[in-house]
């Protein structure tokens, strides 16, 4: 029986293989992917402070600190510093970024996890059942590809209210019209495989197929989808909060930060500067992020790294 002094050594091996095997991947990793490493580098960086903004940020950001657009790097009435200073109401600009980015980054993440994994079901059911099902389905989508993405977003976005949880569904119905039929393609090719028909021939049920089989063959492409769509969900979300149907203030959020900027741009342009350049650089980070994913998941660009 093993001695309380050897299950700790034991531990303290394993937590040390689990982080030299960790630390490998991630070198090899940032050695065949540099510009994604650098963007996956930026986003962890920016989730750990929207996640800690309670603890970095140096005020309130719904309070009124100092006097109305302060420039950068001035002093608020408390005598804490404005690193970005201060918008139309008197605001820290600094800390708003912080709360902003939370919301943003809430509404990036969740929309295209929640709509690729609804379209990843529908397109596999779509695909793997066909006939009617398909049909049906598929006119489905047809008819919502007709419309653009952002008028369906904003008509869901006036009709249920400006809140974050209706725009958080109104952009994964977005992202889910468009993993539909990706997935559906994808798993076409999958349905007539000799792996799938074994299945068939031992009497498995459709739901087992489905779910034991089709799923984690689709997996890897639904990765990409929500790597891809969440720089398109920050996006969207901007640019609903810049025309005032998505996260109202004073919730701060980067795009209706840009709103408020807009009328007086002669006294503040920091305020404009600030958060075009944050949604900016996440967005381009997300972006390097999701080639990196579709290159080494995709077993057709690996020869290429």
């Amino acid at each position: 029986m093993s001695s309380p002094v050897e299950t700790r050594s034991l531990s303290g091996q394993s937590w040390g293989r689990g982080l030299s095997v960790a630390a490998g991947k991630i070198g090899t990793f940032a050695r065949l992917n540099p510009a994604g490493a650098l963007g996956a580098a930026f986003m962890v960086v920016l989730v750990v402070l929207a996640l800690g903004a309670p603890l970095v940020a140096p005020h309130d950001p719904t309070s009124f600190v100092a006097t109305r657009y302060l420039g950068m790097l001035e002093t608020a009435t408390d005598g804490g510093p404005l690193l970005f200073g201060s918008d139309q109401l008197g605001r820290d600009e600094f800390s708003r970024i912080l709360y902003g980015g939370r919301v943003s980054l809430m509404v990036g993440f969740l929309a295209p996890l929640l709509g690729v994994a609804v379209g990843t079901l529908i397109g596999i059911s779509s695909a793997y059942f066909g006939g009617l099902v398909d049909l049906i389905l598929q006119r489905f989508v047809d008819t919502l590809l007709v419309l653009p993405g952002l008028v369906i977003v904003i008509t869901i976005a006036v009709a249920f209210g400006f809140t974050m949880t209706v725009v958080i569904f109104a952009l994964a119905l977005f992202s889910a019209i468009g993993s539909i039929r990706i997935i559906r393609s994808h798993v076409l090719s999958l349905r007539q495989s000799l792996f799938i028909e074994a299945q068939r021939s031992i009497g498995s049920s459709p739901l087992r197929i489905v779910m034991l089989h089709l799923v984690p063959n689709t997996l890897p492409v639904s990765i990409v989808l929500v790597a891809v769509g969440i720089a398109g969900a920050i996006v969207a979300e901007a640019q609903l909060s810049f025309l005032g149907i998505g996260i109202t203030p004073p919730t701060p959020s980067w795009g209706n930060m840009l709103s408020g900027a807009q009328n007086r741009f002669d006294l503040g342009p920091h305020l404009a500067v600030v958060p075009g350049v944050m949604i900016s650089v996440t967005v381009l980070a997300m972006n390097l992020v999701g080639d990196a994913v579709r290159d080494m998941i995709d077993p057709r660009l690996r020869g290429r790294q």
